[in-house]
């Protein structure tokens, strides 16, 4: 079985590589054969990586422990989901994971791309190349079909770490984005190539990085999720080089966003959306060398300390598909000409550009910040680093600036400066230092917090104002039915502009959440008898109980360990809020054994944050206690983020380039 799983690798190289063959050769020689072959070949690699997924996947399931992957990554103990979760856990699964959802989407891009389309046949090329690349890559450097020469009894196990349902959610969400930035790449590339820059593929590039956005967004707000509830420490993101390596191309997949939108409009700064597609899918090829390659070094994500052989592999597309970018840029240079109309000052395009300039000199700086200490080890042999406040530092006044965009850019016309825009911002203006105003009279003090707290508000008014307006002139002069009828008519026909608007609303509430829980965060270690209570910031905690247990402890694997739990009882005012059970848990067959499990209480306004620190022989357990502000809101604005791009990426029956564009 594993012989049939490196086979069906070994053909999709081979046929891969074929159909780029086969495409390039019959856009040159206008073979409509050759062309249906090329076709056929993506056909097939969708078919053999899905029969390589599916003997992995089996292999998991049944515990076939001589295949080294199954025996590293599960064992009898492991629960089916993990099982299951165990396919994405190591470097081969979610390369062929990654490897999937590429031939996957390739098929459906192909599958939705007219026949009569000149650029058609590049496509084929461009996406047969890329994977050809990733079979090569599984082929040479991390194929899960490796076998033991004996079959072992059982299996390692799964780290701890990893059995927990942000590890059934979170690597499958952020490779499937990661596959589909490769749709944007290969379409601006094919236009690019065939010299066919018109509206479609424009279109077709924007629906594909809407989808790619949104997925890989939820991915990363789904690890910071899970390392919250996780890891122990009371926050959500530490800015470790593997979190930054998938908000680096999430940054320019966002500002290409915004880019599409702005060529849509005014015909203009065609550039963007030739190099930004290039440069997102790019940086989701550093993520993994960043992941997997061993150039960097990072604390929480322990992947490797040292570089391993993928990294050349990966370093190597990468140059090659900048290479190849700018290349056909300098190339077809003389037909890129951009409309001639006058801009005002002040303009939606202008606003659009600042905001795209800012969006990636933020990913250029968590780029830089993310590299440097690897630079700085490999040229002077010194080791640094640079903490959470470097980014916060440099990042933060970039994101407000961001924030305040958001505000601004919907009120503001195309091409020119309307002359009375000033005043439509009094109310939003007014309405942000009223509630900045009244949060300092009740004693915040903290000047990022209040300027966070203006900007935001600003920006909810701004925008809450805007679709007002929109949905009472459209059922002005209307009664009762007719007047609902119209404002839904209204609702349906700019789905994707309030979808657009939705987004930029679910990221104030995202800035307020995090703005919330890293201004306000209060924190403290308290050491507590059974029977014992603390009192912590209006919350009373009673430390009820403990117990010792060992679990799983033969046969002995990773998730062999002893548990050790606390209980406490929290109360506010007399009322009990809820019972909080904190574990730490010692797994003996581990480096590092001991492994936290959090108890967390939460509420739209705060949660309350329970760790277990220590526990000794007699009952006394140490305590991280910590209180997070306003941190529900940032998940909340992750749901509605999901929800605004479906919005604003639903198709219509009538689709026009010069639709509502207000993203």
């Amino acid at each position: 079985m594993a012989s049939i799983g490196t086979w069906a690798l070994i053909v999709s190289l081979v046929v891969s590589c074929y159909g780029a063959l086969a495409a390039f050769t019959a856009r040159r020689r206008q073979s409509s054969m050759l062309a249906d072959s090329a076709e056929k070949s993506l056909w097939i690699v969708s078919g053999l990586s899905t029969a390589a997924c599916a003997i992995l996947l089996y292999a998991l399931l049944t515990h076939q422990f001589q295949f080294q992957y199954v025996y590293g990554h599960t064992s009898t103990h492991l629960p089916i989901i993990y099982r299951i979760s165990a396919f994405w856990a190591g470097e081969e699964g979610s390369l062929l994971l990654w490897f999937w959802f590429v031939a996957a989407l390739a098929l459906v891009a192909l599958l939705f791309r007219p026949r009569t389309d000149p650029a058609r046949s590049y496509l084929v090329c461009i996406l047969s190349l890329v994977n050809a690349f990733f079979a090569a890559l599984i082929l040479l450097t991390s194929n899960p079909f490796e076998i033991y020469p004996m079959i072992p009894s059982e299996g390692a196990g799964m780290l701890p770490l990893l059995r927990n349902p942000g590890m059934v959610l979170h690597p499958p969400i952020l490779f499937l984005g990661y596959a589909a930035y490769t749709i944007p790449f290969a379409s601006a590339l094919s236009a690019l190539w065939s010299d066919t820059l018109d509206s479609n593929w424009l279109a077709r590039m924007r629906r594909w990085n809407l989808f790619a956005w949104a997925t890989l967004g939820a991915g990363i707000l789904i690890g910071a999720w899970w390392a919250y509830v996780e890891l122990g420490w009371g926050g959500f993101w530490a800015w470790d080089p593997v979190e930054n390596a998938s908000l680096i191309p999430w940054l320019v997949g966002t500002a290409l966003l915004h880019s599409a939108i702005l060529e849509e409009r005014v015909r203009k700064h065609r550039c963007w959306n030739l190099i930004l597609p290039a440069l997102t899918f790019a940086l989701c090829l550093f993520a993994t060398l960043v992941t997997r390659g061993g150039i960097i070094v990072s604390d929480l994500h322990g992947f490797s300390s040292s570089i391993q052989p993928i990294a050349y592999y990966l370093f190597a597309a990468i140059l090659a598909v900048l290479l190849t970018t700018f290349a056909l840029i300098f190339r077809r240079r003389r037909t890129f000409s951009d409309h001639t109309s006058p801009e005002g000052l002040v303009s939606r395009e202008k606003v659009f550009l600042l905001a795209n300039t800012v969006l990636c000199g933020i990913a250029a700086i968590v780029f830089i910040g993310t590299i440097y200490p690897s630079l700085v080890r490999a040229i002077s042999g010194n080791l640094v680093s640079l903490g959470a406040s470097f980014f916060n530092r440099l990042a933060s006044p970039f994101m407000l600036v961001v924030i305040v965009l958001i505000g601004v850019c919907p009120w503001l016309a195309w091409g020119r400066t309307p002359g009375k825009t000033t005043r439509k911002f009094l109310l939003p203006f007014a309405a942000g230092a009223v509630a900045s105003v009244l949060l300092a009279v009740f004693g915040i003090r903290s000047p990022a917090f209040l300027v966070s707290v203006f900007v935001c508000v600003f920006v909810v008014v701004s925008l809450f104002g805007l679709v007002i307006g929109d949905l009472a002139a459209a059922g002005r002069g209307k009664r009762g039915a007719a007047a609902i009828s119209a404002v839904m008519a209204q609702l349906r026909r700019s789905h994707r502009r309030y979808g657009a608007q939705l987004v930029h609303f679910a990221i104030v509430l995202i800035v307020i959440g995090v703005a919330g829980s890293t201004l306000y965060k209060t924190e403290e270690l308290v050491s507590l008898k059974p029977g014992e209570s603390v009192n912590f910031e209006g919350y009373r905690l009673t430390y009820e109980s403990f117990g010792v247990d060992t679990i799983d402890e033969v046969p002995e694997t990773y998730e062999s360990h002893i548990r050790y739990e606390a209980t406490l009882s929290a109360t506010r005012d007399g009322s009990r809020v809820r019972m909080l059970r904190p574990e730490k848990n010692y797994h003996w067959g581990l480096e590092h054994p001991w492994v936290t499990e959090v108890a967390i209480s939460s509420t739209l306004f705060e949660d309350l944050y329970v760790a277990l620190a220590s526990l000794s022989e007699d009952g006394r357990a140490s305590f991280k206690i910590v209180l997070n502000p306003l941190i529900a809101w940032l998940w909340i604005g992750g749901a509605l983020l999901l929800v605004g791009a479906v919005l604003a990426g639903w198709p219509t029956r009538r689709s026009t380039v010069k639709g509502d564009a207000n993203a």
